[in-house]
């Protein structure tokens, strides 16, 4: 739990500065059409940083891997995939073209919130990311910090299931608001914060979702489950509010065209269907996860009863009643797991299925 703070301070920095510019935010300001594709914002504040953690991994990985404690290359791959999320979402033509178009700053956002925070969380990379710091830091910085009573105490609370929650679906409502939207497109400090506290509540929620542990301090799978689909919900009430309106109500991107010739209602109304859909399909995806670990935390449970009865793999071919009502317990989750899984994805059907349908009436 300590190390995962320290994943998340290092994180926040890649966004915690970057210089001002002036009428708009993203520095999207004379951008015309033909330039937006090469429009790359490149910065030492968040591409250093970025390129910073990127060394300091592989560093641990190459000391884990000569130490003889492998690491599973999925988790590397994910590493990287997350961080060129985050790459992709605060340097890329996106930022630039975010201050024109709303349907690129809702990519920007589905980048910065979801897709890089969840790579990142589920490639579990504490361990390898505090091998990679050298040992002056280890010890001076990162020891400390880790074992600071008040912080672990602050971070335990942010990381509870609701508050997490809570955090992840404001980090979202708040900065939709047309006021604070067009106010964070034009000031480039609230427009810091919408990108910062974006990026701190994806990576608080998913620490809480894909958390490996099974202890009694953690989440149930089944309440991070609900979780997941009350975060579906809110993605489709945003969604459909965005989507179904017939008014604009971005006006800050009117400052100037919006790039492409793009009209404004059509604009947001694609920003609407991006809020809806990609969001709920990556929140399916970790509904998928949950419940993959549910099941194989079940098996351990059962095995470990199973040698704790001294069974283990040598049990006899008719079980006690007990480890028969364990099978049947591990049996019926996956069962509802199963029943879950169908759900989610008739609920996803129909949210693609009316998206489209909007967007081919638009």
């Amino acid at each position: 739990m300590s190390q995962t703070r320290s994943l998340l301070t290092a994180c926040a920095f890649t966004v915690a500065v970057w210089t001002p510019v002036p009428v708009f935010a993203h520095g999207g300001a004379g951008l015309s059409g033909p330039a937006a594709w090469s429009a790359w914002s490149l910065t030492p504040e968040i591409s250093g940083s970025l390129l910073l953690i990127l060394v300091i991994y592989a560093r641990g990985a190459w000391r884990r891997w000569t130490a003889s404690r492998p690491f599973a290359r999925i988790r590397h791959t994910l590493f990287g995939a997350g961080l060129l999320a985050l790459f992709l979402s605060l340097q890329s033509p996106l930022d630039p073209m975010g201050a024109r178009l709303f349907l690129a700053h809702q990519i920007q956002h589905l980048l910065l919130r979801m897709i890089g925070p969840m790579l990142v969380i589920l490639a579990r990379p504490q361990g390898v990311l505090i091998a990679g710091l050298p040992d002056a830091l280890r010890r001076g910085l990162a020891a400390p910090l880790m074992s600071n009573s008040a912080l672990s105490r602050f971070y335990v609370f942010l990381i509870r299931p609701f508050v997490a929650f809570l955090l992840f679906v404001l980090s979202l409502y708040f900065w939709q608001i047309p006021s604070v939207y067009n106010a964070a497109l034009l000031d480039p400090l609230i427009h810091w914060a919408m990108h910062l506290t974006m990026l701190m509540a994806g990576l608080l929620f998913f620490a809480m979702i894909l958390s490996p542990r099974d202890g009694p301090s953690n989440p149930s799978h089944s309440l991070r489950i609900v979780l997941l689909f009350a975060a579906i919900v809110s993605n489709i009430l945003l969604g459909a509010i965005t989507t179904f309106k017939s008014t604009v109500i971005y006006t800050a991107y009117d400052i100037e065209v919006r790039l492409f010739g793009i009209a404004p209602l059509t604009d947001e109304t694609v920003g609407g269907f991006i809020l809806w859909v990609p969001p709920s399909m990556m929140l399916i995806v970790a509904i998928l996860i949950v419940v993959y670990d549910w099941n194989t935390t079940e098996k351990k449970r059962l095995q470990r009863g199973l040698e704790m009865r001294g069974l283990g793999k040598s049990a006899p071919e008719e079980p006690s009643s007990g480890d028969e009502s364990r099978k049947n317990m591990a049996a019926a989750n996956q069962r509802l797991a199963m029943l879950l899984m169908l759900t989610v994805l008739t609920m996803f059907t129909l949210i693609v299925a009316t998206a489209v349908f909007v967007v081919s009436l638009g």
